[in-house]
Formats: structure tokens, sequence, C-alpha cells
């Protein structure tokens, strides 16, 4: 940190206001955009043309407020922090009233989003708040948290301030495409079972027709593009198992609206591959800093048997270092057990946990420990109780 910002910080004031999402204006809705392009962590997941449309379409707005930071320096004020929570009840998590970091059935990455410059300072901030709020809420909980500034040194030292104590529930391990890895580098990487299926497929596909991998970025036929990647992912299971965004009206109203939004600024893009000019798969993505998100995926179950959705995320492998120069990385918003990972060489740690906040918080959380403990040690000892009926028991 240069000397500069370091008489800054010190010649500066935070300030943390406390808001209802319909007290959100479209000037701080604008700060907020503009907070992304330099937050510590990118996450296109606390956007505001995420999480608005959002809470319009999909969560409980009443449960939901944000802490918005604020820095005053010479009669300027800058917005260096969102963090948003959701109020929640007792569950088998944490046993006592708390709240959490936002997230939507459609998020893949919780945090909150803070200036790099200002990032321990807006940070103290935030805890303050919920320090002032110990007798209403005991603990937060934190899901899909890649733990890239809030788990650091650097920022336990500041939650440590309030008394707050992290404790992991769960870590595994996200696909993720890094910049160095863009093109051939990756494509070396991918197992030759996969490549040389792709090969495979690729060339039957183009027995059918003219195949094509197209890209776009910020574009005026996003509506098209959009209504055709509804239309593929509704195609296959998803639409069957009625959990595709066009199975529910007010799933597709959010994503057009979040689509729209990104679009406008230009950090969406989708990829797609097309048989004879036709979509038969489909990815929709977005940008938030230098960093990719995907978002979901969708192909035409009528070629299911070449397997398009894996051809299209290959293709976007080869051609990521022309069309994405300007990413450091590209986060697949995967669960561990997907195909992608087959796919994308470079990995990042995404955890679930829980802050305590207060002395019963920390009770609570050792007590829901001590029984996690138990039920793994109960359930190991019932494994290994031998079967009287089992003929290969030894007795």
């Amino acid at each position: 940190m240069s000397q500069n910002v370091r008489n800054l910080q010190k010649n500066s004031r935070y300030l943390a206001r406390v808001l209802a999402p319909t007290e959100i204006t479209s000037s701080l809705i604008s700060a907020w955009n503009e907070l992304e392009t330099h937050a510590v962590v990118p996450n296109a997941f606390m956007s505001p043309y995420f999480v608005m449309p959002a809470l319009r379409y999909l969560e409980s707005s009443t449960d939901t407020f944000g802490v918005f930071v604020e820095k005053s320096s010479g009669g300027l004020a800058d917005l260096v922090g969102v963090a948003l929570f959701q109020v929640k009840k007792p569950n088998r998590r944490f046993p006592l009233d708390h709240l959490a970091a936002f997230e939507s059935v459609h998020s893949y990455l919780s945090d909150f989003l803070l200036d790099r410059e200002h990032a321990s300072s807006t940070l103290r901030e935030i805890f303050r708040y919920l320090r002032a709020q110990r007798y209403r809420w005991h603990g937060l909980h934190l899901n899909n948290l890649s733990g890239e500034y809030l788990l650091t040194e650097e920022a336990q030292a500041v939650t440590s301030e309030f008394g707050a104590r992290w404790n992991l529930i769960e870590q595994w391990a996200r696909a993720v495409l890094p910049e160095k890895e863009f093109g051939e580098a990756a494509l070396a990487q991918i197992p030759k079972r996969r490549m040389k299926t792709h090969q495979k497929n690729l060339k039957k596909l183009e027995e059918l027709g003219k195949v094509e991998w197209v890209f776009t970025r910020q574009t005026d036929s996003l509506q098209t593009l959009a209504e055709e990647f509804v239309r593929l992912e509704h195609s296959g299971w998803k639409g069957d198992e009625g959990t595709s965004l066009y199975s529910n009206p007010n799933h597709l109203r959010f994503f057009y609206e979040m689509v729209a939004g990104f679009n406008k600024t230009g950090r969406s893009f989708f990829t797609e591959l097309r048989l004879n000019g036709k979509s038969i798969a489909s990815t929709t993505n977005f940008i938030s800093g230098k960093a990719g998100f995907g978002f979901k995926l969708g192909w035409d179950s009528a070629y299911a048997r070449f397997g398009p959705g894996i051809m299209n995320e290959i293709e976007t492998v080869k051609h990521a270092a022309e069309v994405l120069s300007d990413l450091e990385y590209i986060d697949s918003s995967a669960a561990p057990a997907s195909y992608i990972s087959d796919l994308w060489p470079g990995r990042r740690a995404i955890c679930e946990g829980v802050f305590s906040l207060t002395a019963a918080g920390n009770i609570a959380l050792a007590s829901v420990e001590t029984a996690r403990k138990l039920k793994t040690l109960l359930f190991s000892r019932r494994n290994k109780i031998p079967d009287e009926n089992d003929q290969n028991t030894i007795v």
C-alpha cells in the first residue's frame, strides 16, 4: 500500500448505513456497480444487477437488509463496502437467531463487496454494526464463501476485535479457468479420453451440417440469446424435473431482468455451439471486476448423444484467450463432482461456516459440533458391527 493511500485513510471517516431494499436508490446502485470494479474479491452474485432482481422475484425482501459503508474524505463520500444480510431463525446449522450473508437459490458465491484499498476499515464498520446487534443475532452464516479475503489474517484480526469467531463447517474445491491456462495450456490438461470423445463427436456432428462456436458479449440481440438459452435449459432434465428457469415464472422474470442489467454494462456473455445456425448448447456468464462467473448451461436434448454441453465448454477453453483476455480467471460456479472439473484445471477453495458473535453463540456452536462428532462416531461404530446373517462374518 502506498504512503499516499495510508495518509488518505488516516484522514478518512467511515460511516455504515443500514437500508432496507426499498430504500436503495438508483444513485446507490450506480455506486454499488462502480464498487464491483475494484472489490478485493470479485463477485457477480453480489452485483446490484443480480441482487435487486433476486429480491424482487426470488427472496423475501422483508427479511433482508444491507449495510452500506461509505468513506468520507475532503467533503466527498465514496461507497467502499456492501454487505447484505438475511434474518434467520434457529436451525440445524445454528440453533439461535442469526444472520446469513445474502444468498438466493441461484447464487454460487456469497461474501461482502469490499473496496480493495479500504477492505479492513470497511470490514471493521460491518462487524462494528454486527457487534452492536449482538442481543438480536448470535451468529453469521456464510455459504459458498471463497474466504480469499474474509479468512485472511488481516480480516481475522479485524473480526476478532469484535469477539467474532470463525467456525468452519465444510470446505470443497471448485473448478476455475485461470488466465494463464486459457487456450492450449488448459486443453493439454484435459484427460485424453475426454478429448478423444470430443473429436469423435465433433466429427459426427459435422456430418449433419455446419458446426460453429459463437461468443457474444454486450449485444443488442440479448433477448434472442436469452430466450434461446431458456429453451435449451428447459429441453433437458431440468425441464423434466420442473427446475428449469422456464418452469417458474418468477425465476424466468429474474433471469431476463438480471441478464439485461449485466448486458447494459457490458458484463454478460454467452457461449453457444451452433449447428446449421441453430443453437444446440449455450451458457450464460457474468463478469465482475476482472473475473468471469459461469451461471447456467443448457443443451438441446435431441443432440444429447453428442454431448453438446461438454463440446461447448471445451471450445470455450480453446478460445478464452481470444475473447476473454481482460479477465484473470473464470469461476465455473460448478459443484465438485461436475464434469467441468475434468475440463478446467484450476481450483479455488470454497467453504461454508459461521461467525459466532456472542458468548451464547459460542456455546451453541460448541453443542452443534459435539452433536456432529457424536453422530459421526455412532455411525462409524454401527457400520463396524458384524451382521449375524453375513456369511463372511468371522465368529
